[in-house]
């Protein structure tokens, strides 16, 4: 005999007893007692179910927290990493700054020594 769903507890979260029961079905609860054991077996098995529908839920919460704690000091890492390659790259951006000044100061002196000069101002032959 299954119990039917007008004789268990109106609110979901409400325990399922057989006090419940026979109070959902306007009889006292000796009558469940002698009279039907399998109903009170029924309720028992219901019982035992929601208790393990329970638990099952509490692990995947806390299964659920621990990813979320891993996933966290995760992203801490990461955000530290990423802190740190930005430093780099600033610092990378800045000596590239100062080498292409230091190469166009080269490249002046390159082309000044390239020059051709007049080793005697005054001379005929040498008119550079």
């Amino acid at each position: 005999m299954a119990l039917s769903k007008r004789c268990l507890p109106a609110k979901i979260s409400a325990p399922i007893t057989a006090a419940a029961i026979a109070r959902e079905a306007g009889v006292g609860r000796n009558v469940l007692y002698v009279g039907h054991t399998d109903i009170l077996q029924e309720i028992r098995t219901a019982a035992d179910a929601r208790t393990a529908v329970r638990g099952k839920r509490d692990d995947a919460a806390r299964a659920d927290a621990l990813k979320v704690r891993d996933l966290e000091g995760r992203l801490a890492s990461m955000a530290t990493e990423n802190a740190s390659l930005l430093l780099r790259v600033r610092e990378t951006q800045s000596k590239l700054g100062r080498a292409e000044k230091l190469n166009a100061q080269l490249l002046r002196q390159l082309a000044d020594a390239r020059r051709p000069v007049r080793l005697r101002p005054g001379d005929p032959e040498n008119p550079a």
